[in-house]
């Protein structure tokens, strides 16, 4: 199955109802990355993904793969791989870049616990959306649109669902460049949150 944004000018993202943090299971996000990363866009992912989660109820853990111990065990577990530059090494976007800027990995219908994200292609949007002073904080930036991004995914793996929603929440289909940017806050709304609860 593949879900997820268009990097033309629109792209696309989710969340849950606030529940108690105690009512849920902890979520664990391993990490693997692809190629070169930018501290500064993994913080601000990681930022980004437990802020839009918090509404889940779940208690989420972000981490690279190689900080899992060989032995340790999860109540459960979604394995993402960045792939590509997670890193803003150039300004100007390439306007032939097109596809999904992330996707999850289903078998026979099922959505299984596994998604990619493609820093290469958020980052090509990204490029596209700057203005001004958000030049300087482009790391920062792309990091904000990759955490949107994944908790879109998280959305249907949570959720179980290839469904979205047509209203203006993260689990659209499509978002613009500059909403994955965007200070203004974007959020799941009560329908995606009822589909993310078990």
């Amino acid at each position: 199955m593949r879900s997820l944004l268009t990097a033309t000018t629109t792209l696309l993202l989710c969340t849950i109802p606030a529940l108690r943090a105690d009512s849920l299971p902890n979520l664990t996000v391993l990490l693997s990355v692809d190629g070169k990363a930018s501290t500064a866009a993994l913080n601000e992912m990681k930022s980004e993904l437990n802020s839009i989660m918090k509404e889940t109820g779940r208690n989420l853990d972000v981490r690279l793969r190689s900080q899992a111990a060989p032995n340790e065990t999860f109540n459960d577990v979604v394995l993402v791989k960045l792939k590509g530059t997670c890193k803003m090494e150039r300004m100007i976007p390439f306007m032939d870049e097109r596809g999904p800027l992330a996707w999850t990995h289903s078998t026979d219908g099922a959505i299984l616990p596994f998604a990619e994200v493609s820093c290469d292609r958020i980052a090509n949007a990204v490029a596209g959306a700057l203005w001004g002073g958000q030049r300087k904080q482009a790391d920062m930036l792309l990091g904000r649109a990759m955490g949107r991004v994944l908790a879109h995914e998280l959305y249907h793996i949570i959720g179980k669902t290839h469904e979205h929603n047509a209203d203006g929440s993260l689990a659209k289909e499509a978002i613009s460049a500059k909403q994955l940017i965007s200070d203004k806050r974007i959020t799941f709304d009560m329908r995606d949150l009822n589909r993310m609860t078990p």
